[in-house]
C-alpha cells in the first residue's frame, strides 16, 4: 500500500478541520455582552451590575484592536478618575443600552446576518411611557471577526433612525489619541 503524499495528507487535514473554524458561533460573544448589560439594567436583581467591558471580557470577547482602543480611551475618560487612579471608564453613557437612562431589557433578539455581522435588538425604553418612541427597539450591529480561531467582537455600530451610526471602536481610538 502506498502512503499518501504529504501534500495530499495536508489537504485532507485542512478539509477536516475547516468546518470547526467555520462553525464558531459568531453570536456567542454578542450574546454574552447583551446578557451582561441586560442584567445590569434588571431592577429585579439585587447584585452589583457586571462590567460589560471588564478586563476578562475585553480579552475573551473583543478583538485585540478593540481592546487596545478601549485601553487608550480609558486613559482619557470623560470624567476625572477616582483619587489615585490613572484610568477611568471611557464612556459617559452606556454604549450597549445607548443612554444614561433606561429600562430593563425586553424582547432580546440576536441575529446572525452573515459575513461577521450580528445584530442585537431589544427594547429598553418601555418603562418610560406609552407611545411609539417607547416601543422602538434599540439596535446594535456588531462586527465579529475570527481571531486566533475564536469569534470576537471587533466593533459595535448603534443604529440611529434606521441608519448605522458611528463606529464605537473608532470613537474610542479618537478619544485615546490613536
Amino acid at each position: 500500500m502506498k502512503s499518501l503524499s504529504p501534500l495530499i495528507a495536508l489537504g485532507i487535514f485542512l478539509a477536516s478541520v475547516a468546518p470547526l473554524f467555520a462553525a464558531s458561533d459568531v453570536k456567542a460573544p454578542v450574546r454574552e455582552i447583551i446578557e451582561a448589560a441586560a442584567r445590569g439594567w434588571d431592577d429585579k436583581i439585587d447584585e452589583p451590575s457586571e462590567d460589560v467591558f471588564s478586563v476578562d471580557r475585553l480579552s475573551r470577547l473583543f478583538s485585540r484592536d478593540f481592546a487596545l482602543a478601549f485601553e487608550a480611551a480609558s486613559k482619557n475618560p470623560p470624567f476625572d478618575p477616582p483619587e489615585g487612579e490613572t484610568t477611568g471608564y471611557p464612556f459617559d453613557y452606556d454604549p450597549i443600552a445607548q443612554g444614561q437612562d433606561g429600562c430593563p431589557f425586553e424582547d432580546i433578539r440576536i441575529e446572525d446576518d452573515g459575513d461577521g455581522q450580528v445584530t442585537a435588538l431589544f427594547n429598553n425604553r418601555r418603562c418610560f411611557g406609552e407611545g411609539a418612541e417607547y416601543e422602538a427597539d434599540t439596535v446594535l450591529i456588531f462586527h465579529v471577526v475570527d481571531e486566533a480561531g475564536r469569534a470576537v467582537i471587533d466593533d459595535i455600530y448603534p443604529v440611529v433612525d434606521g441608519q448605522s451610526g458611528s463606529s464605537i471602536k473608532q470613537d474610542l481610538k479618537m478619544q485615546g489619541g490613536l
